[in-house]
């Protein structure tokens, strides 16, 4: 990573690299800040194998945490912002890490969550910060050897967001990341004069490696927002010179309509792609015929990025996701366990052919990883068929989760939390689709006809991501079941919104 970043600001050096919502840093100053804060980190003990959790919100400093981090070889844990309690102190746990860099805004969340661990943990608090917390702007200091920090061994552990357990701590190495970086910036034509557009947190894959390690591999340039509005995302596009932009299928129907609110910001706009997963083929369509603007549409996992790649002109049929990229081999493995035939759905499955491109593993979880992979392949927990030119189209996710606005959740993280309250017996949490969107929604078996769903889900908000307490909720009297009692949520989402369902928005 250090050869690779201190090449990159050599060659593009007093160019402007990155701006966080609108301000701005050059390359070498990039660079430059790295060094420093690497050189206060080392002050701490932080060297190559060193393992540190982020809980940082997308900012300049959290950039130069993660190159820091990088340049002294550490394995890096960045984690999702949204979590607290019991979710968070699982993280925390999981990943190992001795040391946690944080926001000012999470610190005293973190510290409830540190007095829990079964480990010492320092604490480094980007912001204002009580007696004997270190403030990490004090580490930033000047680095005795520009050369001193080679990068070497460094890791990353990226968390999914859990499916039918705990989630899961991903881990891939620096190589494989720039190789990722390298590859998006190739198939997207990205170059010197460009400039990207990501609104996703910088614990996402998207923002980091196929976002701002993009822009650096293209010699080009990006605009970081923390947040993302529809209604404005055309205008700041035009004044900021916006040539590309990441995606996922959701924001994409709420750029649209955007468009619909403000047609004059979408005026005399320069964007000319974006890169993601998930569009609707009307979007796509819509994207290009009124605005001029092509997608790259993917389809892949944090344990196998990139896996497919539906390139514009390249022949493959609406709706597809694209065929098997330079990264991996795909294939459809039927029901029966035999190959598939062409159309036939199956399991969707990647066997990488570039090495560090796949996953190194789960972190501290080694059952898992060999339970993920069947004769060599990956199993996806993803559902699809292929047509036979390759073409891949995703039908399914077998996994137990779904996505609210954009964010995946696990609904087997969700239901741990609601059945740690002892009033609940047993939960099931599913996706309903309202207006389009999908909304999460719980049914809940309780020990009692007295106790209140709204006081229950008031009660364990607090240790969920905001965006994964359950809007709908419901109290049954059994779950649908199977004849070896396992609840049959597919019954449950057929029945959608019930009648007896409450809806908590309408209370809020």
């Amino acid at each position: 990573m250090a050869r690779f970043l201190s090449a990159q600001a050599h060659h593009y050096a007093d160019e402007e690299m990155i701006r966080v919502d609108g301000a701005g840093r050059t390359y070498s100053r990039l660079l430059q800040d790295a060094r420093a804060l690497a050189a206060g980190l080392a002050g701490l003990g932080v060297g190559a194998g060193s393992r540190v959790g982020l809980l940082m919100d997308t900012s300049h400093r959290a950039i130069d945490v993660w190159f820091a981090l990088s340049l002294l070889g550490a394995v890096d844990a960045p984690f999702n912002c949204n979590y607290r309690g019991s979710l968070l102190l699982h993280l925390v746990e999981d990943s190992d890490v001795s040391i946690i860099v944080c926001d000012a805004r999470y610190a005293a969340e973190l510290e409830r969550v540190a007095a829990q661990a079964s480990r010492p943990l320092t604490i480094v608090i980007d912001g204002a910060a009580g007696a004997g917390i270190t403030r990490l702007d004090s580490l930033y200091l000047d680095p005795p050897d520009l050369d001193a920090f080679d990068g070497v061994g460094g890791e990353v552990v990226l968390y999914t967001s859990g499916t039918t357990g705990p989630s899961k701590g991903v881990v891939h190495n620096q190589r494989g990341c720039i190789l990722l970086a390298q590859y998006v910036a190739e198939v997207c034509g990205y170059g010197p004069g460009d400039r990207l557009l990501n609104f996703f947190p910088l614990y996402h894959q998207n923002a980091r490696y196929t976002g701002v390690l993009a822009a650096i591999a293209a010699g080009a340039a990006i605009d970081l927002e923390s947040r993302f509005s529809s209604s404005g995302f055309w205008r700041l596009c035009r004044e900021r010179g916006i040539t590309a932009f990441n995606y996922l299928g959701s924001v994409l129907t709420m750029i649209l309509a955007g468009a619909d609110r403000d047609p004059d910001g979408a005026g005399a706009h320069s964007v000319r792609i974006g890169w993601g997963a998930g569009a609707a083929e009307s979007d796509r369509r819509a994207l290009r015929e009124r605005f001029g603007v092509e997608l790259v549409e993917v389809y892949g996992l944090t344990e196998a990025p990139m896996a497919t790649v539906n390139l514009p002109g390249a022949g493959c049929p609406a709706g597809s996701a694209g065929r098997a990229s330079a990264f991996f081999d795909v294939r459809i493995l039927a029901d029966c366990g035999r190959a598939a035939a062409v159309g036939e759905p199956g399991d969707i499955q990647l066997r990488p052919r570039v090495a560090d491109v796949f996953t190194r593993g789960y972190h501290g979880n080694d059952r898992a990883t060999v339970a993920a992979t069947r004769d060599l392949w990956f199993d996806t927990g993803d559902r699809g068929y292929m047509t036979a030119d390759g073409d891949l189209f995703f039908a399914e996710r077998a996994k137990d989760s779904l996505r609210r606005r954009g964010e995946n959740i696990s609904a087997w993280e969700v239901e741990s939390v609601l059945v740690s309250d002892a009033r609940v017996v047993e939960a099931a949490v599913y996706g309903v689709e309202v207006d389009g969107e999908e909304e999460v929604m719980a049914a809940l078996l309780l020990d009692s006809a007295e106790h209140d769903p709204r006081r229950i889900i008031a009660d364990v908000a607090a240790n969920l991501p905001r965006y994964a307490v359950p809007r709908f909720v419901r109290v049954v009297a059994d779950m649908p079941r199977t004849p070896t009692m396992k609840v049959q949520k597919n019954e449950l989402k057929k029945e959608g919104v019930t009648t007896d369902a409450l809806d908590l928005a309408l209370e809020r």
